[in-house]
């Protein structure tokens, strides 16, 4: 199947959401937008631990500043469509986290997809990966804390709040990728969508 021209990509943390995103750019000339790079930058920048916590209570004041719980993606698109999308064929937004950025994707005729793998799995790809980044290099409990807690906020949670399992529940495509080596999940997904 064939991609729309925006796609909105999500899932959980070392499924291989990137990778999605890297061959729609390779591939198919679309713009790659990654909303996690965004914010591990602005962290970086002001002197902050660069750790899943924070990364999520930046992304948290950013929506709850401007009213706007998918205000990192609208701005993306809106930026696409007022001048990149004369270089490039599409838009790929990674790191989808709040069910308002898939109603941006939706709202401008593009998909969400959800990309997950055995969750043992994905621990221990971002371990070997050696990334470097240091919100990888946690235990596999922190792991799964942190995993449960983006996919079950509380019914109390504050405004602006990751809620990872809204997005799930509103995704239109699922990848499954628990492919034991890179290049079988690339070849899967260029087969998938014909890139």
């Amino acid at each position: 199947m064939k991609l729309p021209e925006i796609v909105g990509i999500s899932g959980t943390n070392g499924a291989g959401k990137d990778e999605l995103g890297k061959l729609l750019a390779e591939r198919c000339a679309y713009s790659f937008h990654s909303v996690s790079e965004l914010l591990r930058d602005e962290l970086l920048r002001t002197n902050q631990e660069v750790n899943r916590e924070n990364q999520a209570l930046l992304s948290a004041k950013w929506r709850v500043d401007s009213g706007d719980n998918g205000v990192m993606f609208k701005r993306a698109i809106d930026a696409y469509f007022e001048g990149d999308r004369k270089t490039y064929k599409g838009l790929a937004l990674v790191s989808l986290r709040h069910p308002d950025e898939a109603y941006h994707v939706h709202a401008h005729g593009g998909v969400v997809v959800w990309v997950d793998a055995d969750q043992r799995l994905r621990y221990d790809r971002l371990q070997s990966a050696n990334r470097g980044r240091s919100e990888d290099s946690i235990s596999f409990e922190d792991f799964q804390r942190e995993e449960y807690r983006e996919m079950h906020p509380p019914i109390d949670a504050p405004v602006g709040s990751l809620n990872m399992k809204a997005v799930h529940e509103i995704a239109d495509i699922f990848v499954e990728n628990d492919f034991q080596d890179l290049e079988s999940y690339r070849n899967h997904l260029v087969d998938r969508f014909e890139l």
